[in-house]
C-alpha cells in the first residue's frame, strides 16, 4: 500500500463538535439572512412550532438512520450506544419530513426551502472540514486506496478522502441548484437534496463496509448489497424528484 500523500494529526472530539457548532452557527445566520428577503408570514407561535418541528425530525433522523446503519452492533450495546452518533442524511430528510408536519399543523402552504440551500451547503461544507480532519474514530473516513491522493487519516493507511470529495460535490451542487429570480418555488431545495442523497449514494461506496474499516471501527451493516445510508439516499432521491417535479409543475 503506498503511503498517503495527505496525513493529519487526528483532532480530539471538542475540536470537532467545535467545528459542528461553527457550521451550525454559520449555516443559521446564512439562512436567516436569506429568509429576511422571503419572510414565513405566520403568527411567532405557528412559526415557532414549525421551527420545533423542523428540529425534532432532523434530530430524529439524525440518530435513526446512524442506528440503522449499524443496527446489528448497536443492538447488542447498552442504550447509550443508540445515541453514540448522528448522520447528516438523516437529519436532512426527517428535517424535511419535520417541516413537513410542521406546515400542515400550521396551514403554511407555500414552499420554505430554498432560503435552506445556501445554508445547508455553507454549514455541510464546514462540517466536512472538521470530519476530514477528525481521524478514524468519528467513522466518516474512506476505505483503502492505491491512488495518488488517499489521505491518512491517523492508522497509517492511505484511504480516499471521502470528507474533501463531499465537499468538493457539495460546492457543485450549490452552483447547479442555487436558487434564480423566476424559478419556480421550491425547485432549488428539492434539487439540491436530489443530488445530495444521490452524491451520498455515491460517495458511501467509497467507504467501509465497501472496503477495510480502521481497526476498533463500528461495523456498518449492508442490506441487500447496500448500507442503509445508501439506501435512504435512494429513497430520499425518489422523494425530491417527485417534489421537484410538482415544484417545476405551479
Amino acid at each position: 500500500m503506498p503511503s498517503a500523500l495527505l496525513a493529519f494529526t487526528q483532532s480530539t472530539p471538542l475540536a470537532h463538535a467545535v467545528t459542528d457548532w461553527l457550521a451550525y452557527f454559520v449555516g443559521a445566520r446564512v439562512y436567516l439572512r436569506g429568509r429576511r428577503a422571503d419572510p414565513i408570514r405566520l403568527g411567532r407561535a405557528e412559526l415557532a412550532l414549525m421551527f420545533a418541528c423542523t428540529l425534532f425530525g432532523a434530530a430524529v433522523g439524525a440518530v435513526l438512520l446512524h442506528a440503522l446503519a449499524s443496527l446489528s452492533w448497536i443492538a447488542a450495546q447498552g442504550p447509550s450506544a443508540w445515541l453514540s452518533g448522528k448522520s447528516v442524511l438523516g437529519a436532512l430528510l426527517g428535517g424535511t419530513l419535520g417541516t413537513e408536519a410542521g406546515k400542515a399543523l400550521t396551514g403554511w402552504r407555500t414552499p420554505t426551502g430554498d432560503a435552506w440551500v445556501p445554508a445547508l451547503a455553507t454549514g455541510l461544507v464546514i462540517g466536512r472540514i472538521g470530519c476530514q480532519l477528525a481521524g478514524t474514530w468519528d467513522m466518516t473516513y474512506g476505505s483503502p486506496t492505491g491512488g495518488a491522493l488517499g489521505w491518512d487519516y491517523g492508522d497509517g493507511i492511505a484511504r480516499y478522502p471521502t470528507g474533501l470529495i463531499e465537499i468538493v460535490g457539495v460546492i457543485g451542487l450549490w452552483w447547479a441548484c442555487r436558487p434564480r429570480p423566476g424559478s419556480a418555488r421550491g425547485r432549488a431545495y428539492n434539487a439540491f437534496l436530489l443530488g445530495y442523497c444521490l452524491l451520498r449514494v455515491a460517495i458511501d461506496f467509497l467507504k467501509p463496509p465497501f472496503g477495510a474499516a480502521a481497526p476498533g471501527g463500528i461495523p456498518i451493516d449492508r442490506i441487500g448489497g447496500l448500507s442503509a445510508i445508501q439506501w435512504a439516499g435512494i429513497a430520499g432521491a425518489a422523494w425530491f424528484a417527485v417534489r421537484l417535479a410538482r415544484a417545476r409543475g405551479r
